[in-house]
């Protein structure tokens, strides 16, 4: 018997290994702008949340931030979106939940069309039920906001469980009240996710998601 009706993947650390694609496009947004590039550890931060979010915690004012992301979304579609590959085991995982009868959705802060294509192009669109992601505006921009979006797809009397990889990710199913899976096999750390969702249960590679989610 399962465990949990609705299973909520992130996408970036998650179902795909995405980080050079979307830093290389993070740098030439700095480059471009003619702003000095942050160091290592604050160009990681880059992946998870939204970027206008992250450049301005670089200093960019809401204009610049938005100029940024325009750079940004015109280099991904170009080269970082094809910088993308699926974790190993993930399909595998996918299909055992899909045959189990879990709703599978996509929780991404990734652009709406952005997600859908990259969906697509790692052949994952067969396994999930619905992909959300982020519409650019203000109503469905932060993790929390993209949850509450695909739950109310599915309607709330499931029991849902979200699996990400970072702080934005735990802090999200902390607010909408799900289960949360920790992948530390993607971006962020332990430390940061059990700050915001202190009952975390981790894995270090996909596989193990499996028997969490069934159950016994």
């Amino acid at each position: 018997m399962k465990r949990y009706d609705i299973a909520l993947f992130d996408l970036d650390g998650t179902l795909s290994e995405s980080g050079e694609g979307i830093l290389d496009c993070v740098r030439t947004v700095f480059a471009e702008m003619q702003r000095p590039l942050p160091d290592e550890k604050t160009l990681a931060s880059f992946i998870g949340p939204p970027l206008t979010d992250s450049l301005k915690r670089c200093g960019f004012s809401q204009e610049d931030a938005e100029k940024g992301l325009q750079i940004y979304k015109k280099n991904f579609v170009e080269t970082g979106i094809y910088k993308n590959k699926v974790y190993d085991g993930m399909f595998e995982v996918l299909q055992t939940l899909k045959e189990s009868g879990v709703l599978l959705s996509v929780a991404t802060t990734k652009y709406q069309p952005f997600a859908d294509k990259i969906i697509k192009m790692l052949k994952l669109d067969g396994y999930f039920d619905f992909v959300g992601g982020s519409s650019g505006t203000p109503e469905r921009h932060t993790k929390i906001q993209v949850m509450n979006y695909v739950l109310d797809n599915f309607g709330r009397d499931k029991k849902a469980v979200m699996i990400g990889d970072t702080r934005f990710d735990a802090e999200g199913a902390f607010a909408v009240k799900t289960d949360f899976i920790g992948c530390l096999y993607g971006y962020g750390t332990r430390r940061e996710m059990e700050k915001y969702f202190p009952n975390t249960v981790f894995v270090t590679n996909p596989s193990e998601i499996v028997p969490i989610i069934l159950g016994g």
